[in-house]
């Protein structure tokens, strides 16, 4: 998308991001702000990016002095502060500066998760900086990304054992962005992979251009005993060599005579040769046809209201609709229906929460 049509698109949904911008509730938003990352899902509403609202309140001259921090150790020390208020009074106010915070929290990761993988792809294709320079900037690169992991763990664990059971409302919001959570973290050990191998990458480039650099120096120093001695002793077989005679030393080209000189010794070094055809033993594997794995979730809804059940989440995972599912994407999934149908009446929420860190809730 090229800039003037950025403000054509914005300039059209001007009325919806007004609204988003004065903290409106917004159900629905058109699919192409969702692609630019214009709006960002949560829940059942969309919320304007945190890097929108920074470059509107820049140029506005405003100030959101709900954050007043820029690094996660003082939004983590922020967020303890208003819960153990929220804790002693109950107040709506801290509630409220809780959930708002907690969703500028999941805004920030997403965007350094996309702004990380802009940098390396940056890092990969940068041509104009010196090699040195280059090694520089992705080191530091990567002592950041090294930084932001304990940030990310004492965070994701204040999510999940901190802020759980505080609200219901609060409790919605943190299993709606609990997988993205965990996919930005998760991410973090493949972009330091990926950094780790380009440096690697790098200095041996660096190293090769030095030899280059080397070679080419003493070429132009005039330096060229151990080259040409190389090419003397190799003059029958180099196209490009040197040959002694009793003038002086002879640099020259490869005519056809020379070519004819080399074909006979090439002729008699093979001639007693034979090489056998390699056998192909490697076995044809059969093309994977990707199958579509599509659950049911009106037959999982039937049966609860059939069977009734304490623990909804867990008699989600046990349902034969989702046994083409396996560990890990077994919980996701069964996370995303347990989601899709918490909002329907029948659902009773407990305070307690199972082994997989989900909250409770039963089926009337």
């Amino acid at each position: 998308m090229k800039h003037i049509e950025l403000i054509k698109l914005i300039y059209e949904n001007r009325d919806i991001l007004d609204s988003a911008y004065r903290q409106e509730h917004i159900a629905s938003v058109k699919s192409e702000l969702l692609d630019i990352n214009l709006f960002i899902k949560i829940n059942d509403s969309y919320k304007l990016n945190q890097n929108y609202l920074n470059f509107v309140d820049s140029l506005l001259s405003r100030v959101d002095y709900s954050i007043i921090f820029g690094d996660y150790e003082k939004e983590y020390k922020e967020l303890v502060k208003l819960k153990k208020r929220y804790s002693e009074n109950g107040d709506d106010y801290y509630m409220e500066r809780i959930i708002d915070l907690v969703q500028k929290l999941y805004h920030k990761f997403k965007n350094r998760d996309l702004e990380i993988k802009s940098l390396i792809i940056k890092l990969e294709s940068e041509t104009s900086l010196d090699i040195d320079i280059l090694l520089e900037n992705a080191n530091d690169t990567l002592d950041k990304i090294y930084e932001l992991i304990d940030a990310n763990k004492k965070i994701g664990h204040f999510f999940r054992e901190t802020l759980r059971g505080v609200s219901f409302e609060l409790d919605t919001i943190l299993q709606s962005i609990s997988v993205e959570m965990l996919m930005f973290v998760n991410n973090i050990d493949t972009y330091i992979k990926q950094i780790k191998h380009f440096i690697v990458q790098t200095k041996n480039r660096r190293l090769q251009n030095r030899l280059f650099m080397s070679v080419a120096n003493d070429i132009v120093d005039e330096k060229t005993q151990k080259l040409e001695e190389v090419l003397s002793n190799n003059s029958k077989y180099f196209y490009f060599s040197v040959s002694v005679s009793q003038k002086n030393t002879i640099k020259y080209l490869a005519d056809d005579v020379d070519i004819l000189r080399l074909k006979k010794p090439l002729q008699s070094l093979f001639e007693n040769m034979s090489v056998k055809k390699a056998i192909n033993t490697s076995s044809i594997k059969p093309q994977k046809i990707e199958k579509l794995n599509i659950v049911n979730t009106q037959n999982i809804i039937d049966e609860l209201d059939s069977q009734k059940t304490d623990d909804v989440f867990v008699f989600i995972k046990e349902h034969k609709e989702l046994s083409i599912f396996k560990d890990k994407e077994l919980i996701e999934e069964s996370f995303k229906i347990y989601l899709h149908i918490s909002v329907d009446k029948r659902l009773r929420f407990m305070s307690e929460f199972n082994e997989f860190g989900v909250k409770v809730a039963s089926w009337q």
